[in-house]
């Protein structure tokens, strides 16, 4: 078979395990809630103003998606960029799962404005911290983190070309 027709729909291409595969996006919702509430314990009295603002926002957005019978890619990402701005407002290094990382990162790409879509056109992303790659072409690679938030136009740090591997 060519190489080509394996992209392709309904390709011959191998099947794996896919029992684990769903749209509902409530597992890393629930883990990245689960992370700000441990942080912002950690801080108790020391979280600021603008922490404690962020930290609501996220919140807000667990409490609406618990009314949901499932979570969407679109609830994650608005989680995670409030997660993000907790962190950054509580002056925290912020951490995401590879899972949620991966799947806010494919959304932000989907709908990047056209600044970053020139950065990013024609090429593939990896999230060095992460273990996930998506697109074709040249390699671009950033952490995860970076790769987010420049994806959401939090950043002008773009991410840099791959390094060929050392022999």
């Amino acid at each position: 078979m060519s190489d080509f027709m394996r992209d392709l729909p309904l390709s011959q291409r191998p099947r794996g395990d896919e029992r684990g595969v769903s749209s509902d996006r409530r597992p890393e919702l629930d883990e990245l809630l689960a992370r700000a509430a441990a942080e912002a314990s950690a801080l108790g009295n020391a979280l600021g103003h603008d922490a404690r603002r962020h930290l609501d926002e996220l919140e807000a957005l667990g409490a609406t998606a618990a009314k949901k019978r499932t979570v969407s890619a679109r609830i994650l990402t608005a989680a995670v960029l409030a997660y993000l701005s907790f962190a950054r407002a509580a002056g925290l290094e912020p951490t995401l799962a590879p899972r949620t990382s991966g799947a806010v990162a494919l959304v932000l790409a989907a709908k990047a404005p056209t600044p970053i879509r020139a950065v990013i056109g024609g090429h593939a992303l990896r999230a060095v911290d992460a273990g996930w790659e998506f697109g074709r072409g040249p390699v671009l690679e950033a952490s995860a983190v970076s790769l987010v938030e420049f994806l959401a136009g939090r950043s002008l740090v773009a991410p840099r070309p791959a390094q060929p591997p050392r022999s």
